[in-house]
């Protein structure tokens, strides 16, 4: 029965009661602290609804997004009379209500920060440009495996919405400053624009240009395009692979024919909300799996603030676990700071098994992966021992709340533990070996892998978002709190 039913069936029943041989003060007393329990009961239970349903959206990625949004106003609009503050008379209050949420969550342990995204309820509209230099038709040649032009027709297909492909730069060259500037700048809010390209800078008149002198050009025109606005702006380089059949135009304005395979890719630029909402709108997840269109090969993200903050927690029970500890009180279903550490008597060392949710986010499994790819910051060495996926065995009953969504296990080695301290873990944002492995200074033999010239393009653009971060970049960190 409900609570407040209750006491409004006892009240009832008490007043009859009362009125019958009770003194009349007392009588008045009592019914009024039952009154007040009625209202009480009737408010606490819509809050703890309420607050389930918001760990339900919030506890594991930390993030409303539209659909969530959508959740809470009809929870809120079905229990007004319990959220008055939240409301300016019918209306709801969108600042309150996240105010609400911030606070709830910020009261936790540990507290968390919770990103609101696409929540106005504005869809993302896209731009799709074919950078149309005489080096991209051959990718679609009659005499060629479809894979282009699948992998084009896909990015379409799977947009919520319709975006026409338009054509864009020069067929005689490559003005990647006009077309650059043209991303990057004349991109709007709540909106992505995206380039197929092969990535090859050139210049209108190539023969006899010194290769270094074009590489030189090239960052020059990056660091002149690409300024304060890569501080608003993430960019996403995918490099695919597809058929090329065509004449081939290499640097020094030659001629030849080729046919194989050939490197393109496919370059996003959004501002950091609306790249962070490819991942976390389920509208848009089939678009933003580009590991699953055909001639996909790596993929890259620029970008210069935080945009994923990955669920973590510390594991209690696991075979990778050496050392003595407990959590500290008032975590409940995350835990990130632990006392009485002790070091292993046997192995005289301490690993801790820390579960991390790697999904979602627009960077390739194999770097986030890779142990070398991050850094730790405490006072005692620590290391990463090993990173792996989570299976069967670690999804105990009593770790499924710790576990989460978590879909790998880093395993933390310290061969002492002599202070009290926080430990962070950091991803540092780099450029990944497979730019300057996929870079040539010379194409005059093209091959299937390697684009003229691509490192310098990629890393001035990985330059400029260095310098607006003031220093190496990082994806985003996690923070532990270890005591004696």
């Amino acid at each position: 029965m409900c609570v407040c039913r209750f006491f409004i069936i006892f009240a009832t029943i008490f007043t009859s009661i009362a009125s019958k041989g009770m003194m009349k003060t007392m009588k008045i007393l009592l019914l009024a602290l039952f009154l007040t329990g009625v209202a009480a009961s009737c408010g606490d239970k819509s809050q703890k609804e309420f607050g389930r349903l918001l760990l339900e959206l919030a506890g594991q990625d930390e993030t409303i997004d539209r659909a969530d949004w959508q959740r809470i106003s009809d929870f809120l609009d079905k229990n007004k009379a319990h959220f008055r503050d939240l409301y300016d008379g019918s209306e709801l209050k969108a600042e309150a209500v996240k105010a609400y949420i911030q606070d709830f969550f910020g009261h936790r342990r540990p507290p968390r920060e919770i990103n609101f995204e696409g929540i106005d309820g504005k869809p993302l509209s896209f731009r799709i440009f074919l950078e149309q230099s005489g080096s991209m038709a051959p990718y679609d040649s009659p005499s060629g495996d479809g894979s282009f032009k699948a992998a084009v027709m896909a990015l379409q297909n799977n947009l919520p919405g319709k975006a026409e492909v338009e054509h864009i730069g020069e067929k005689g060259y490559t003005d990647f400053r006009a077309i650059f500037d043209d991303l990057l700048n004349k991109t709007r809010e709540n909106e992505i624009s995206i380039l197929v390209t092969d990535m090859i800078y050139s210049v209108k008149d190539m023969q006899g240009v010194n290769p270094q002198k074009v590489f030189s050009e090239a960052q020059g025109m990056i660091n002149s395009v690409f300024k304060e606005e890569v501080e608003r702006k993430a960019m996403l380089v995918v490099k695919m692979n597809g058929s090329y059949n065509g004449p081939y135009y290499s640097y020094d304005n030659s001629v030849r024919q080729y046919a194989g395979r050939r490197p393109y890719y496919i370059v996003l630029v959004g501002d950091n909300q609306s790249i962070a909402r490819l991942t976390h709108d389920r509208q848009l997840a089939a678009f933003a799996d580009f590991k699953a269109l055909r001639g996909y090969e790596n993929m890259y993200l620029y970008e210069a603030r935080h945009l994923y903050a990955p669920y973590y927690s510390l594991l209690l029970s696991n075979d990778d676990i050496r050392g003595r500890f407990q959590p500290e009180r008032g975590q409940e279903s995350r835990i990130t700071s632990i006392e009485g550490v002790e070091l292993d008597k046997n192995s005289g060392d301490l690993q801790l098994a820390l579960a991390v949710d790697l999904s979602g986010m627009l960077i390739d499994e194999s770097y986030l992966t890779e142990v070398s790819n991050y850094e730790i910051e405490s006072s005692d060495a620590v290391k990463i021992k090993r990173i792996r996926r989570v299976t069967p065995k670690d999804a105990t009953p009593a770790e499924k709340k710790y576990l989460g969504k978590a879909t790998h296990i880093f395993v933390l080695s310290m061969s002492g533990f002599a202070h009290d301290q926080e430990v962070k873990v950091k991803l540092m944002n780099r450029l990944p070996r497979w730019i300057a492995e996929s870079s040539t200074d010379s194409d005059l033999t093209p091959d299937g892998h390697t684009t003229f010239g691509l490192r310098y393009l990629l890393e001035g653009i990985y330059e400029s978002y260095k310098r607006m971060n003031d220093g190496e970049p990082e994806y985003f960190e996690f923070e532990l709190n270890l005591e004696r």
